[in-house]
Parts: structure tokens; C-alpha cells; sequence
């Protein structure tokens, strides 16, 4: 089957309300022309959100580096013994939201490691003091390892442990901690195992109990395409269930100061072509079900991420100021205001659409 007749097949499967299946999957990773399955997750992205883009005005809150999972493929968690390892007070936590509030900020994602020293009782006031004291931006915390660890620690079960910290004022949980979820590669990238599962069973529990996420995927490491082809079926087949998945975003991991770098495992970074093939293909795969695609600037720059939207993206993501799990790679993010994101957005021809924290619009440009 040449590549154009393998496309219109997808199309119709897709126009014909199908779900794509492995063999597809695969191929499209290992097989198909990169810029048809462009013009294809393209065309999708357009019956869904025409020519508009979104955004959300956000700052990265990492209050800890100290963690006990220490996985192969990152390079910011500290073991709590070093002379850089540090931990905010819920007041820090405030002080640090309260620099950049003026800038209009509608989002703080929240996320740190897996703190032995913290307990349910530090984020109940860490969400309770943002929610009073910055009502209007919402909460995007904590990753599933994160929830797992203070529920086991609480005794609680997951359900109990979403609703007291949803009481508290968390609003949606980010989907960071699902990697491949594929267990030898989980295990082989230093998870714990069963924690693929883990983070299904915690995504499945806020959305039963009406608390919306993301769903991520980190490739360009050790995973083959069956695996990627596992994961997209995972996340699509959840999201079919509930529809609790607020976006998709594909990640390619950065390898500098990493485990996997120093044993030789991972040397370089995903080139250009890998980082737009994961964003059509999962725009194509998701397809209606999960609308918004986020473009992964953040690893990749401004212009990757305006790549990312002509190929099948459809949301930025956000602002970002003084991120720091991916500088500890020694890749150096720098800030990026939403200026720079709307005129990136314009130059593509697109119209920049602000968001909050729920995809609902604040304010189109």
C-alpha cells in the first residue's frame, strides 16, 4: 500500500467514526510520509477548532525537588541531602504566585516529587491559601505519583484523597507521571512497577468523581512504536469512557544530567520530524474524542511549537516564567510571556485565543 492510499484509509476509518488499531499506529510511526500525516492531523484540528489557538496565561510552581522515586530520565529531583535541595512553606508558596499575579495569571501548575516529608495536611494549606488569596486562578496540581503517595501515607483511599484536595481548591490534576505506560519500559526507565496501572486507576478515579486532567506521553528515549501505539489506545480509550482529559501533549525527553545519559543508554534529543510525527499522530489517533492537542513548545522552542500547530496542535500551553525541572537538564527555557505567544500564534495566521485553567475562553486577540 503506498503512502497516499494508506492516508485516505485512515481518513475514511476516521469519517466512518472508527478507532485506529496497532497496525495503524505503527505504521504511521515507522512508515508513513510525515508531512501527509501533517496535512491529515491538520485537517482534523480544523473541523474542531478552525483557525483558533489557545493559550493560558501560567506559571510552573515546582515547590520541591526532593523525591523518592529518582527515575532514570530526570534530572531535577534531589534526595534532600544536597546543598540544593529545598522544600516551600505554603507561605513561600504564596509569595512566589503573588510576583507574577499582575501579569494576569489564570493558571499555576503546581508540581514538585515525591516528598517523604510532606503529608495531606501540607497541601490541604497550600491549596486553601492560593484559593483565598487568588481566587481567580486555578489549581493545576500534583502528579499521579504525588497523589499516590499522599493517599498511601493518609491511609485514604484515591477517590477521598481527589475530593479532600479538590475541597481544598485543586481544580484539575496535569498528567505528568505517564511516560510510556507500557510496564518493561516503565521499569526500565526507573518507575516503580505496577505504576502504569497506578496512573490509569488515579486518571479514571477524577474523572468518575467529575475532576478533569491531562494525559502526556514522553517519548524519544528507549520505547518503540508498539509502545507509543499502547499508550495513545490507553489514553483514548479512558477519555471514550469519561471525557475527563482536558488536552494531549507529547513530550520529547531531554537526556542532559540524566541517569539514562550517564549510563549511555540516551544521547541525544528527538530531532525535528520525530517531535511533529508524535503531534500528528496523536492529533489523528485521538481524533474527536480528546479535542485539544498542546504543541510542547516548552521542550522544543517557539518555533517548534509553531511547527507543532501546523501540524495538527491546536493549544499552546502557557506562559512560562522560571520553570525549573527542565533547566536542571541544562536546557535553558528562559520566560515566555504571552506576547510572544500571540504574535507566534499570528504569524502562522491563526487567531490566539487566552484561556483559564478549564480551556474556557478569557479573551480572543
Amino acid at each position: 500500500m503506498i503512502v497516499s492510499d494508506f492516508i485516505s484509509s485512515i481518513e475514511k476509518k476516521i469519517d466512518r467514526g472508527e478507532d485506529l488499531d496497532e497496525d495503524d499506529i505503527v505504521y504511521m510511526y515507522d512508515e508513513a510520509d510525515v508531512n501527509d500525516l501533517g496535512k491529515l492531523a491538520r485537517k482534523i484540528t480544523e473541523k474542531i477548532s478552525g483557525n483558533r489557538v489557545s493559550f493560558v496565561s501560567n506559571i510552573i510552581l515546582n515547590y520541591t525537588n526532593i523525591c523518592n522515586v529518582r527515575c532514570k530520565f530526570c534530572a531535577f529531583y534531589r534526595t534532600g541531602k544536597e546543598d540544593d535541595a529545598y522544600t516551600m512553606t505554603p507561605d513561600q508558596v504564596i509569595e512566589e504566585i503573588r510576583k507574577y499575579y499582575p501579569l494576569g495569571i489564570k493558571q499555576v501548575l503546581i508540581q514538585g516529587g515525591v516528598n517523604p516529608n510532606l503529608d495531606l495536611d501540607y497541601y490541604i494549606d497550600v491549596f486553601r491559601k492560593i484559593r483565598k488569596e487568588f481566587p481567580d486562578v486555578g489549581i493545576n496540581g500534583l502528579s499521579t505519583a504525588e497523589i499516590n503517595f499522599i493517599s498511601r501515607k493518609a491511609r485514604m483511599s484515591y477517590e477521598d484523597t481527589i475530593s479532600v484536595l479538590r475541597d481544598a481548591g485543586l481544580e484539575t490534576i496535569p498528567g505528568a507521571g505517564a511516560e510510556i505506560l507500557d510496564e518493561d519500559i516503565r521499569v526500565a526507565l526507573g518507575r516503580p512497577s505496577g505504576s502504569g496501572k497506578q496512573w490509569l486507576e488515579i486518571m479514571e478515579t477524577a474523572h468518575r468523581i467529575g475532576v478533569k486532567t491531562s494525559a502526556t506521553m514522553v517519548y524519544g528515549h528507549i520505547e518503540k512504536s508498539i509502545n507509543k501505539a499502547h499508550h495513545l489506545i490507553a489514553i483514548r480509550d479512558l477519555q471514550k469512557k469519561y471525557h475527563g482529559f482536558l488536552s494531549f501533549t507529547a513530550w520529547n525527553m531531554e537526556p542532559d544530567n540524566t541517569q539514562l545519559q550517564r549510563e549511555g543508554i540516551l544521547k541525544y534529543r528527538s530531532q525535528a520530524e520525530d517531535v511533529i510525527r508524535n503531534v500528528a499522530i496523536s492529533r489523528i489517533v485521538l481524533n474527536y474524542h480528546l479535542p485539544i492537542i498542546q504543541s510542547s513548545w516548552l521542550t522544543n522552542g517557539v518555533e517548534m511549537g509553531q511547527l507543532a500547530i501546523i501540524y495538527g496542535s491546536n493549544d499552546w500551553g502557557g506562559t512560562i516564567y522560571d520553570e525549573r525541572v527542565i533547566p536542571a537538564t541544562g536546557k535553558q527555557v528562559g520566560n515566555l510571556r504571552k506576547e510572544i505567544i500571540i504574535r507566534s500564534i499570528r504569524d502562522l495566521g491563526m487567531v490566539p485565543v487566552e484561556r483559564d485553567n478549564l480551556y474556557r475562553t478569557v479573551k480572543v486577540y
